[in-house]
């Protein structure tokens, strides 16, 4: 397993390495207000924008990648957890079961950073036989995966810098940390909390990776909050 966690974290080794090479970069301060208006305005054009992330259409813009990712929190996207359970599989070895799962849940979500994440490691780990970047191309399937968390991950990245001020825009806690470890190469944290600001803020150890070199990192947990609401209390 950590063979294939390697070689995914290879496949997507692309972006890290344009990160680190973005010292200062442009934000797309893009509020969850202003989401909601698009979608209750011009629904249209948001499922349009979704459509095509989920296609991995490289020729979106960061913004529209943003909104597209965003907005789809509003059209049936859960805050929980959705590769869990491929998760747990793979932990027990039942490969062909963790990919029935993983394949469920993108279907529900495709734009999901952490579900396109565990597709491509429970691939991987049913396909032993693509061992290369070029092998990996011949999967359909696999290779969307991988051109949508690319996607999602640029998106994420420009949504904000981590701090209190700009925190990163996420729609779900699995997203969270798929970012840090994937998008950041950070360790997984172990001291994390809920401010008054409405953020998930991590506090990280110093010297943890050299894409990120703050001292704890921030996540707007505004729409997560709100679907976890909806959920518990529909009316």
């Amino acid at each position: 397993m950590k063979q294939i966690l390697l070689f995914a974290t290879l496949i997507f080794g692309a972006f890290a390495m344009h990160a680190t090479d973005e010292a200062e970069y442009e934000t797309y301060r893009i509020t969850w207000s202003e989401i909601s208006a698009l979608v209750e305005n011009n629904p249209d054009s948001i499922k349009s924008l979704i459509d095509r992330a989920a296609l991995g259409d490289t020729t979106l813009r960061t913004k529209e990648l943003l909104v597209a990712y965003m907005g789809k929190s509003f059209f049936g996207a859960s805050p929980f957890s959705e590769s869990r359970d491929a998760r747990s599989a793979l932990n027990e070895e039942k490969i062909d079961s963790a990919m029935v799962l993983i394949e469920q849940a993108i279907k529900r979500n495709p734009l999901s950073l952490s579900n396109n994440y565990y597709y491509v490691v429970c691939a991987l780990t049913q396909n032993p036989q693509i061992s290369d970047y070029q092998a990996m191309q011949q999967d359909e399937n696999l290779k969307l995966a991988v051109a949508r968390f690319n996607l999602l991950l640029e998106a994420i990245y420009y949504s904000g810098n981590g701090s209190q001020e700009y925190p990163y825009k996420v729609t779900c806690v699995d997203d969270e940390y798929t970012f840090m470890s994937q998008g950041l190469d950070l360790p997984r944290p172990t001291n994390q909390s809920l401010t008054k600001d409405g953020h998930d803020m991590f506090k990280l150890p110093a010297h943890s990776s050299t894409l990120y070199t703050g001292q704890e990192i921030h996540f707007d947990a505004t729409r997560i909050l709100q679907l976890e609401q909806n959920l518990f209390n529909p009316n």
